[in-house]
């Protein structure tokens, strides 16, 4: 059984074998968790993904998928950059459930048991925390095969009271 977990910090620092790292359609590490990882980590990953699109000809990533990258000096085994927005930042509550669904289902079959997830949609997406708690309360109640534990990270403090109150729901129910 998936169990879901909800913190506020930095999602760098949160132990965990795959990381779910929000993304742009370009896979350009410029901003948010993306961008952290690339000051953190140095420019390995950004050439993973600006290559991947070269060898697999194209010019971005469709939303509601996710580009699988090797750990590029982080301690992640696997990070999944999801990509749940469009060229103009643009997202719906379905859309963010596919990229989830996508990006999931991928770091388990790398044998990712433990998940960090970044708040997909809500950083330079433009979904409000109400929008998001629709999207929490659909995935909490889902349980992912081998995936042990989902930890939601974001530094919102209103997203992290939303999402504890969701939690708190789905562990009523």
């Amino acid at each position: 059984m998936t169990t879901w977990h909800v913190l506020h910090g930095d999602i760098l620092d949160v132990e965990a074998e795959g990381l779910i790292c929000s993304a742009n359609p370009q896979l350009n590490l410029s901003g948010g968790v993306g961008g952290a990882f690339l000051l953190r980590y140095g420019d390995e990953m950004q050439t993973f993904l600006h290559e991947y699109l070269r060898a697999n000809h194209l010019k971005y990533i469709s939303p509601g998928h996710c580009v699988l990258a090797p750990p590029c000096g982080s301690p992640f085994k696997a990070v999944a950059h999801a990509v749940s927005i469009d060229a103009f930042y643009d997202t719906s509550v379905e859309r963010i459930l596919e990229t989830y669904d996508a990006a999931i289902h991928t770091l388990a079959s790398r044998d990712c048991s433990t998940i960090v997830a970044a708040c997909l949609g809500c950083g330079y997406g433009r979904l409000s925390i109400t929008d998001f708690s629709s999207v929490a309360a659909a995935l909490l109640v889902r349980n992912y095969k081998d995936v042990e534990r989902i930890t939601f990270v974001t530094t919102n403090a209103d997203l992290v009271d939303s999402l504890q109150s969701e939690l708190a729901n789905a562990k009523d129910e």
